[in-house]
């Protein structure tokens, strides 16, 4: 059975206009790709199964060849006063996102609104289909009153979506395919109509139904979309003629393309959906996919990404409980955790990462977000002291707070405001703010405590990091196998050095000595900053023991005796082969015939000139 389109006329007693429903979106200040990144994930985690990662995926195509078949099975559309011109728009190079789940419970329940659910289902069908602002069933869900939906229609350029789905719940009406627009509310000669429409199969008594099972099947296969033959459950939401968005600022910026929104999409998925990337404690995630014309995109893991990777540590220590407790005097008197780790300041170059980058320079932000675990907002905080380094935190409301903070959201999510509710809910956000600037100033010695200006007192941070060198230096190789490096303090200081450390080429070794190759970097392990130098150890013919060390460099260049009372010493922390075998201490035994490189890390010493040295000897045969 084919489906026809179906408008819906104003009832006596009153009905919601599209232009209403559309409206509830408001005008967020987020790209529209990554509001339908964020409320299609919300969607799709809350509707998740039980033992299973949810498989979530945006697939940006071109009709195509395809296109007559779009255009057999959708026109004609609705009544030309509508102004839903599906005839228009239905081309080939017209694109269409296809926004995937799987391993959910798809869109059950009853098909009519007007049907009470039974059996423990949830009418997920009805309220995504049919119905507007019904509260949310899920504990803990992502969404609220599920306005944010309108995204789909507003990134449509003619307003309608079609929308298949597979069941958890089987039967005969377990699969369903059906379409839904949104226009302006339009009149029929002396007929009013709200503007909104539905496609599918129109029932006897004059009200739109769902294709049902083999007839859904036909229809998705027609149309090229993934369907179901694989048995799993979810949903499939299609975008009819999708505006894809603006590469930049108007008035230079063009319209991106399909490979460019899908790259958009991807970097949206990294920064908003990354804790569902993290499995829990009891293996729970989500895995994502993007496509682009039958090819993908890959979507790489968060913990890999320098500038991802301390916001990922630092979600793991809230959930481990290591975080910082955001406790009240009055109930609920635990409304959140906090934790923050360190990152480089040199972030990620790659278009997939920074194309939805949500903000500018170094991270110096804090990811707050509910117990779904969706990022509600970056809340900025104070840059690091130290211009190298950068930082990422965690804010994760409470279970007893959780629903204190939804009250405080906007339809899309992606903030917490105080301004219009009170009582506890005002309490909890407003102070959660608070606290999480009093936790960065006290991590960054920028309180009161720190003593001195200008971010010299490094509070708690110092005390933490017990010292590294500079980002990057140059080095210089001496006969002995020697290398320094070093940048002056601003204002000078300890260690101080107004040419910030020696430079020139390597000379060659002989006889097989260790040396120091390349630049020191700055590298940021399980939220630690430590410098590293990478050795080169030449074959030879006899076993040695090949020592590091590390030491403070003195105005003149000469090696700090007598550091200041208190002060901390740099130390070699470990040794890395280059296949990741790692040796603890300052010293390791090469075996003979053997060429090797190694990566040498020492800790952190702020406002320091350091260097390197490196010494061989042969091994005692003894």
């Amino acid at each position: 059975m084919s489906g026809r389109w179906w408008s819906q006329p104003f009832a006596p007693e009153g009905s919601a206009a599209a232009e209403g429903i559309v409206k509830q979106l408001g005008r967020p200040a987020l790209d529209p790709l990554t509001v339908l990144v964020r409320e299609a994930a919300q969607n799709s985690w809350d509707a998740r199964l039980p033992d299973a990662a949810v498989e979530f995926g945006i697939d940006v195509r071109l009709l195509g060849d395809n296109v007559e078949a779009w255009r057999e099975l959708l026109l004609p559309g609705p009544d030309a006063e509508s102004a839903l011109d599906l005839d228009s728009a239905l081309r080939a190079d017209a694109a269409v996102l296809v926004v995937s789940d799987r391993n959910t419970r798809g869109l059950g329940g009853p098909l009519r609104a007007g049907k009470r659910a039974s059996g423990g289902t949830i009418p997920d069908f009805v309220q995504f289909i049919r119905n507007v602002g019904e509260p949310s069933d899920h504990q803990f869900g992502g969404g609220t009153y599920g306005f944010g939906k309108g995204i789909f229609y507003r990134l449509s350029g003619v307003g309608a979506i079609l929308v298949d789905t597979s069941t958890a719940e089987g039967g005969p009406t377990g699969r369903r395919l059906m379409g839904a627009a949104l226009g302006h509310s339009w009149y029929q000669k002396d007929r009013r109509f709200t503007g909104r429409h539905w496609w599918g199969q129109v029932a006897t008594d004059d009200v739109p139904d769902p294709l049902l099972n083999r007839d859904a099947d036909a229809a998705a296969e027609a149309l090229g979309l993934p369907g179901f033959a694989d048995g799993r459950t979810g949903t499939d939401i299609v975008i009819l003629v999708a505006n894809l968005g603006l590469t930049g600022p108007e008035p230079d910026a063009r319209e991106r393309t399909p490979a460019e929104a899908a790259t958009f999409i991807t970097s949206s998925i990294l920064w908003n959906l990354w804790p569902k990337m993290v499995p829990d404690e009891r293996g729970s995630r989500m895995r994502f996919a993007v496509g682009v014309d039958g090819s993908s995109v890959p979507v790489l893991a968060p913990d890999t990404i320098d500038d991802l990777a301390p916001f990922v540590e630092a979600l793991r220590d809230v959930r481990a409980g290591r975080g910082v407790a955001y406790s009240r005097t009055v109930p609920p008197k635990h409304a959140g955790s906090f934790a923050m780790a360190l990152g480089a300041a040199d972030g990620s170059r790659r278009l997939s990462v920074t194309a939805a980058r949500p903000f500018d320079g170094p991270s110096h932000h804090v990811a707050r977000m509910r117990v779904a675990e969706l990022v509600v907002d970056y809340m900025p905080g104070p840059p690091h002291p130290d211009s190298r380094l950068s930082y990422g935190g965690v804010f994760k409301a409470s279970e007893d707070a959780d629903e204190l903070f939804a009250q405080s959201e906007p339809p899309t999510h992606d903030d917490w405001i105080p301004k219009g509710i009170s009582g506890s809910a005002r309490g909890v956000v407003v102070g959660a703010r608070t606290f999480v600037n009093k936790q960065l100033d006290d991590k960054l010695g920028l309180g009161p405590q720190a003593g001195g200006s200008g971010g010299q007192g490094l509070g708690e941070l110092s005390a933490m990091l017990a010292g590294i060198v500079p980002a990057r230096f140059d080095t210089v190789q001496d006969a002995g196998g020697h290398a320094s490096g070093g940048r002056s303090r601003p204002g000078g200081g300890r260690g101080s050095s107004s040419g910030g450390g020696s430079s020139g080429a390597t000379r060659p070794q002989r006889g097989g000595k260790a040396r120091l190759t390349g630049t020191p970097s700055l590298r940021i392990h399980q939220g630690y900053p430590y410098l590293v130098a990478q050795v080169k150890i030449p074959a030879d013919s006899q076993t040695r023991i090949v020592t590091a060390d590390v030491e403070v460099v003195v105005e003149g260049g000469g090696r700090e005796s007598e550091p200041p009372l208190g002060a901390a010493l740099p130390q070699i922390m470990q040794w890395q082969s280059a296949n990741g075998d790692v040796i603890q201490g300052g010293s390791i035994q090469v075996p003979p015939d053997e060429e090797s490189d190694w990566y040498v890390y020492s800790t952190y010493l702020p406002d320091a000139v350091v260097r390197f040295r490196v010494s061989q000897v042969a091994a005692s045969a003894g």
